[in-house]
């Protein structure tokens, strides 16, 4: 899948923006009119408050409150998207959508999802304990679903996401709040599917070659190459010229060092006697 729309709002210098991707987009325009922001709005979407952590500085000056928005858009989904995302994007889906909200410090993930409304009303207990009981009622009062027993909360959602799948004429869409799109709570689910690298135009690429995975070209390589075979190199380079930076140490400070050890040790010898 890839990303077909972005909309912004009240992020930084961006009121409220609608951004529209081709095959390959470009912005053009004089300085300070945004276009980085859009890119490090969709970097914050992406990476959230583990690597972009926001505050009311990143708000929009002409907004009330203090909230930020950006929802993307995906499209050309496949059946593997299809599968991954799953209650998000059930089968013969287009596309998805997936927005972000910052608000006062409180962050939110939302997606439009098909689900079955009363197991919605379940979902909202956050304790194992509440979710497995309302789920037990649920059961017990329309045994028609044909839902089965589950003795854990685990066990309670899977058997919720298995009836949706099977039945998807009975679903209707909703906003969902869920943290799995990122990895916040369990495995990511949108990091599978899509890859995003930002890199700033004030990038200096030879401070990007050392090997550190955590930087921007570090990141394009080790999608794009297999680093290993240049890593086990490049170590057997260092310590190759750790042995001679040794050499070199012995054999031109070594005389001169020992010298003047010894003429210590024959002062400090003196001052003992």
């Amino acid at each position: 899948m890839k990303i077909k729309r972005v909309r912004i709002e009240n992020f930084r210098c961006l009121h409220k923006v609608d951004v529209a991707f081709d095959d390959i987009t470009s912005f053009i325009g004089p300085s300070g009119v945004g276009k980085s922001t859009v890119l490090r709005a969709l970097d914050w979407f992406f990476t959230g408050e583990k690597d972009v952590a926001l505050s009311t500085d990143d708000v929009h000056s002409a907004t009330d409150g203090a909230r930020i928005s950006v929802e993307v858009e995906f499209d050309s989904l496949t059946d593997y998207d299809r599968k991954t995302l799953g209650r998000y994007a059930p089968d013969g889906a287009e596309n998805v959508s997936i927005w972000r909200t910052w608000d006062n410090g409180v962050d939110k993930i939302t997606g439009k999802a098909f689900t079955y409304r009363p197991f919605e009303e379940v979902r909202q207990y956050t304790k194992a304990m509440d979710r497995r009981r309302a789920y037990n009622e649920l059961r017990e009062s329309d045994p028609s679903l044909g839902l089965p027993a589950a003795p854990n909360a685990d066990a309670v959602n899977e058997a919720m996401q298995l009836w949706e799948t099977s039945n998807r004429d009975r679903l209707t869409e909703s906003e969902v709040e869920d943290t799995h799109f990122f990895g916040f709570a369990g495995q990511s689910q949108l990091a599978k599917l899509v890859d995003f690298v930002f890199i700033s135009a004030d990038l200096r690429a030879y401070e990007e070659t050392d090997d550190r995975k955590s930087t921007a070209i570090g990141q394009i390589l080790d999608h794009a190459v297999d680093r290993s075979e240049a890593s086990r190199q490049l170590s057997d380079i260092e310590e190759t010229a750790h042995r001679a930076r040794r050499e070199v140490h012995a054999q031109v400070y070594g005389p001169t060092l020992d010298e003047i050890s010894g003429a210590l040790s024959k002062e400090l010898l003196k001052l003992n006697s």
